[in-house]
């Protein structure tokens, strides 16, 4: 989803939940508000008809759902943004199956654990 937006001029940065057993990731960022949603409604064409991402539930208001795989991304829009300020940019990625991170499209990588030998 990064290089997604990347690809429309907004650049994010990635918060993963950093809590064991749970896949949740938070992209963040800013852009300039005249162009903000244009911008936000071209990178959501583009998961769907490039990536693969399919719409997801019916949120209503100012948000989005995408989904592909186990996962589900939440892009809110900026609304009416300040004039002169950059305008916040905020996409929320969930695991549905909360067991099973491996097919996320945007999982972070992480080390693989293994468990300690056994006390003899």
């Amino acid at each position: 989803m990064t290089a997604i937006l990347a690809a429309e001029g907004i650049t994010v940065e990635r918060e993963p939940s950093g809590v064991l057993g749970r896949c949740h990731e938070r992209l963040s960022g800013r852009h300039a508000p005249e162009t903000v949603d244009a911008a936000m409604k071209a990178a959501l064409a583009r998961a769907r008809s490039e990536y693969g991402w399919q719409a997801g539930p019916d949120t209503g208001g100012t948000s989005v759902t995408l989904t592909k795989n186990n996962w589900t991304a939440l892009a809110g829009f900026a609304g009416d943004p300040v004039p002169g300020l950059q305008a916040p940019v905020t996409i929320s990625l969930f695991c549905v199956d909360g067991d099973d991170a491996s097919t996320a499209p945007t999982a972070p990588s992480a080390p693989a654990l293994t468990p300690a030998p056994a006390p003899s």
